[in-house]
C-alpha cells in the first residue's frame, strides 16, 4: 500500500470537512439492471453471486477513491481491494467468507464457491481485522430502496459497505437492488455514481 501526502491531495478540504463527522458515511441506493448476467447464469446453472461479486470487485479496483483507507489517522491506498460477504446459514443465521479478487474468472468462482461453503459450516461468528477489502451483504428475499447499517462510531471504520438485494422483473428486463455506502471523506457520489455505471455495464454485456 501506498501513503497519500494529503497536503498535496486535490481532496485535501472534503477530508478536512469530513472526517470528524460522527457519522461521515454517505449511501445511495441504485436499481442496476442485470437482465443479461442473471439469464446467462440460470442456462449455465452457476452462482448468479459470484458471477456480479467479480465484476464489482472490478469495478472497484478500477476507481481509486474505492481502494481508499484511513489508516491510524493517515489515508492508504492498497494496490487490491479484496471480498467478504454474509453467508447465510441453515439455523438462519449467517457468518462471514472472504476472498481474494482474482482476474481469471475461473479461479475466482472455485475458491468464492469454496469459501462461502466453508463459511457455513462454521459455528463462530469469524471476523477478520481486514482493511483492504469491501463489506458486502445481499438480502436475496426481498428488493429494497435503502438500508441502514450498524456503525461503532470510533472514527477508525472507512470500508466502504455495498448490499445487494432480491432481482426483479421490469417489462421484459431484470434489476437488482444496489446499496453502496463510502466514507464522505473519501470520494463522493461521482464515485458511486461510477461504479454504479460501470457495474450495469458489465452486467448487461452480451
Amino acid at each position: 500500500m501506498i501513503e497519500i501526502d494529503i497536503d498535496n491531495w486535490e481532496r485535501k478540504a472534503q477530508y478536512y470537512f469530513f472526517k470528524d463527522f460522527d457519522d461521515p458515511f454517505m449511501g445511495a441506493t441504485s436499481n442496476i439492471e442485470c437482465t443479461q448476467m442473471f439469464l446467462k447464469t440460470k442456462v449455465i446453472n452457476e452462482s448468479f453471486f459470484i458471477h456480479y461479486m467479480h465484476k464489482a470487485l472490478q469495478v472497484i479496483n478500477e476507481i481509486p477513491e474505492f481502494k481508499l483507507r484511513i489508516l491510524n489517522g493517515k489515508i492508504v491506498q492498497y494496490p487490491v481491494i479484496n471480498g467478504t460477504t454474509t453467508v447465510f446459514k441453515i439455523n438462519k443465521t449467517f457468518n462471514f467468507c472472504y476472498f481474494n479478487y482474482l482476474e481469471n474468472f475461473d479461479n475466482f468462482y472455485i475458491q468464492t464457491k469454496n469459501s462461502i461453503e466453508s463459511a457455513k459450516k462454521k459455528d463462530i461468528l469469524v471476523s477478520e481485522p481486514m482493511l483492504d477489502l469491501i463489506y458486502v451483504s445481499v438480502i436475496p428475499w426481498r428488493s429494497f430502496t435503502c438500508i441502514k447499517h450498524p456503525r461503532i462510531f470510533n472514527g477508525s471504520d472507512s470500508i466502504p459497505k455495498i448490499v445487494f438485494g432480491k432481482v426483479f422483473k421490469t417489462g421484459d428486463k431484470y434489476f437488482m437492488p444496489v446499496s453502496v455506502d463510502t466514507h464522505h471523506a473519501l470520494m463522493d457520489g461521482y464515485h458511486v455514481s461510477t461504479f454504479f455505471n460501470k457495474f450495469e455495464e458489465l452486467l448487461t454485456m452480451k
